[in-house]
């Protein structure tokens, strides 16, 4: 009883000196009429609201909007205290801001992303399992503000340039004079500062509602982490989903495919099936556009085939880059998905997965949804110094055992062991259908690294919207802008599509509209296949790690193309006569 009400003193004196550390902040950002006016509203409008059952959507809504334009505003006022400098590129910086909250285009977007942030809590189903909710809200809600923020970047990035130059006040700037490399860098430091607003009260927002979430009671719990069954410490499956593979950060190991298209050994099959072909058909395979399609094929044949396995046949599948998850003795999150003739959702099979260590796991599966469960790290393999002296002589073997040291080697079969119970029909793994995954972390870590790359993908949209208005009018730039957002976003999907796309008929011509369609959607992918293959809002909701070195990586590509239009940018209006008096 003591300890808690010193813990109970020691948290109000806490909260007290935070209360006042905050009240101090606002009154030296000059703020404070501001923030009595939405303490006000909040106490007047939106507590009684919030109180009222039937109204209390209304009044958690309005207290959310309330609490984010707070946040909005001292953040503002903040960045405008910290680009405080005399200099012309802290002076434009400044007035982009200010342009951000009187101009009408972006100040409706900056009032839909704070509603329809506010607004996201009330949507999710409460019956729903916790998980689910989480996963929904952190998905939405760090969807909607990179989008809407994307959207906004590239009209405001764009109308501050254009809407100057459309208006002749682009002179009052440069004829002070000030060089063009410091409007262009003006510009983007503000468009950049007030996406660092926008997305750093986004952040906070989504942060604290996903740990209220995180703290409210998971399915088969009365309270959060006490179960009904075993009481607290208990996990549920629900608790258990949402710790592990949610609210974590997760490596995750596929399969290596045993040989690639340009395999030795593939390439000696390939001409070995074209020759055994001509033997019969003196014309099958004899133009390169012939060949490439055959080698595609085969390949895919091949692949396909590897994936799959016969009623009672086996097939093994090696998951390399394990070692960490053995030495820390983590366990291990395996995640498998089959598909079979239609999917039928009626339709079970028993599938038998052999770990490295013994153990084993006969898995009751529905066709084409991933199923889970935990594997011992003992299932990773260790070679030992007692394994290498056996095959001391063998120097293949030798190799061989090394590069499975760290490894899960897995075979699976197509029935149940224990029964002997067959499945009917033959099983297929898509690909990405057999993986493992280990813990490394708390989701937080994961969350900032994600902020991170966001903003930097924003100041990239906003240097490339710059440059387009820094020649073209506004509908152009803007048409220009979300074209290059569009091909950056969705370079995976077309790097993907491509691979299947035909540029050859069945006689092995090759069609001039489909092999062009094909190069440009080849450099256009390729062009920002940095870009889009960071994803980091995806890797946060599923628990996966992004990586620090992905994150630098990614952030020097996107500094790098940044730099590259900024450079055009400059480029571009040095060459604008701009501030010469016309006589009209």
């Amino acid at each position: 009883m003591v300890l808690q009400q010193q813990s109970d003193w020691q948290s109000v004196g806490f909260g007290v000196l935070v209360v006042t550390a905050l009240a101090l902040t606002v009154v030296w950002l000059g703020l404070g009429l501001t923030y009595l006016g939405l303490l006000g509203f909040a106490a007047v409008v939106g507590f009684p609201l919030a109180l009222y059952e039937p109204t209390a959507g209304a009044g958690h809504l309005l207290l959310g909007i309330t609490a984010l334009t707070a946040s909005f505003t001292a953040l503002l006022q903040l960045v405008r205290m910290l680009l405080g400098h005399a200099g012309p590129v802290c002076s434009i910086a400044r007035v982009v801001l200010d342009e951000a909250v009187r101009m009408k285009i972006s100040l409706v977007f900056i009032v839909v992303l704070l509603v329809g942030l506010a607004a996201l809590p009330n949507a999710l189903d409460a019956d729903q399992p916790l998980r689910y909710r989480v996963q929904s809200f952190m998905s939405f809600s760090t969807g909607l503000s990179f989008w809407t923020i994307a959207v906004l970047t590239l009209l405001f990035a764009a109308a501050t340039v254009a809407f100057e130059q459309r208006d002749k006040t682009i002179w009052q700037t440069i004829t002070k004079p000030v060089s063009a490399w410091k409007y262009i860098l003006g510009k983007w430091l503000g468009v950049c500062a007030l996406n660092a607003i926008l997305l750093a009260v986004c952040a906070s927002g989504i942060f604290l509602f996903v740990e209220y979430l995180r703290g409210q009671p998971a399915l088969g719990e009365r309270e959060a982490f006490t179960s009904y069954a075993g009481g607290e410490g208990d996990l549920t499956e629900d608790r258990w989903v949402l710790e592990t593979q949610v609210l974590s950060s997760r490596v995750t190991v596929v399969n290596e495919v045993p040989f690639t298209k340009n395999s030795p050994e593939f390439r000696a099959g390939v001409e070995q099936f074209i020759q055994a072909r001509q033997d019969l058909d003196d014309q099958f395979g004899t133009t390169p556009g012939e060949r490439a399609k055959i080698a595609d094929d085969l390949y895919k044949d091949a692949i396909t085939r590897y994936r799959s396995i016969e009623p009672g046949n086996r097939e093994q599948y090696v998951f390399k880059g394990l070692g960490k998850a053995r030495d820390s003795d983590e366990l291990l999150l395996f995640r498998h998905r089959i598909d079979a003739g239609s999917n039928r959702p009626d339709e079970f099979y028993d599938v038998t997965f052999l770990f490295s260590d013994g153990s084993r796991l006969i898995q009751r599966m529905g066709l084409g949804f991933f199923h889970s469960s935990t594997v011992y790290p003992t299932a990773v393999y260790r070679v030992t110094d007692e394994d290498l002296a056996r095959v001391r002589d063998d120097p293949e073997m030798e190799r061989e055992l090394r590069s499975i040291d760290g490894a899960v080697v897995l075979e699976v079969v197509n029935a149940n062991i224990a029964t002997g119970e067959v499945n009917p029909d033959t099983i297929t793994f898509p690909p990405g259908g057999l993986e493992f995954s280990y813990r490394v972390g708390s989701y937080r870590l994961n969350f900032v690294r994600a902020m991170v790359v966001l903003w930097c993908k924003l100041a990239f949209l906003s240097i490339l919207a710059i440059w387009a208005a820094t020649f073209l009018s506004f509908p152009v730039a803007c048409l220009v802008s979300f074209g290059a957002l569009l091909a950056a976003e969705g370079s995976g999907f077309l790097r993907t599509s491509v691979e299947t796309f035909a540029t050859t008929d069945d006689k092995g011509n090759v069609q001039a509209f489909n092999l062009v369609a094909s190069v440009v959607t080849r450099l256009v992918s390729g062009a920002f296949s940095l870009y889009g293959d960071l994803k980091p809002t995806k890797r946060l909701v599923q628990g996966e790690l992004i990586p620090l070195g992905s994150v630098i990586v990614g952030g020097v590509f996107i500094a790098i193309a940044s730099g590259a239009f900024y450079l055009l940018a400059v480029i571009t209006m040095r060459r604008r006569e701009l501030a010469i008096y016309s006589g009209r």
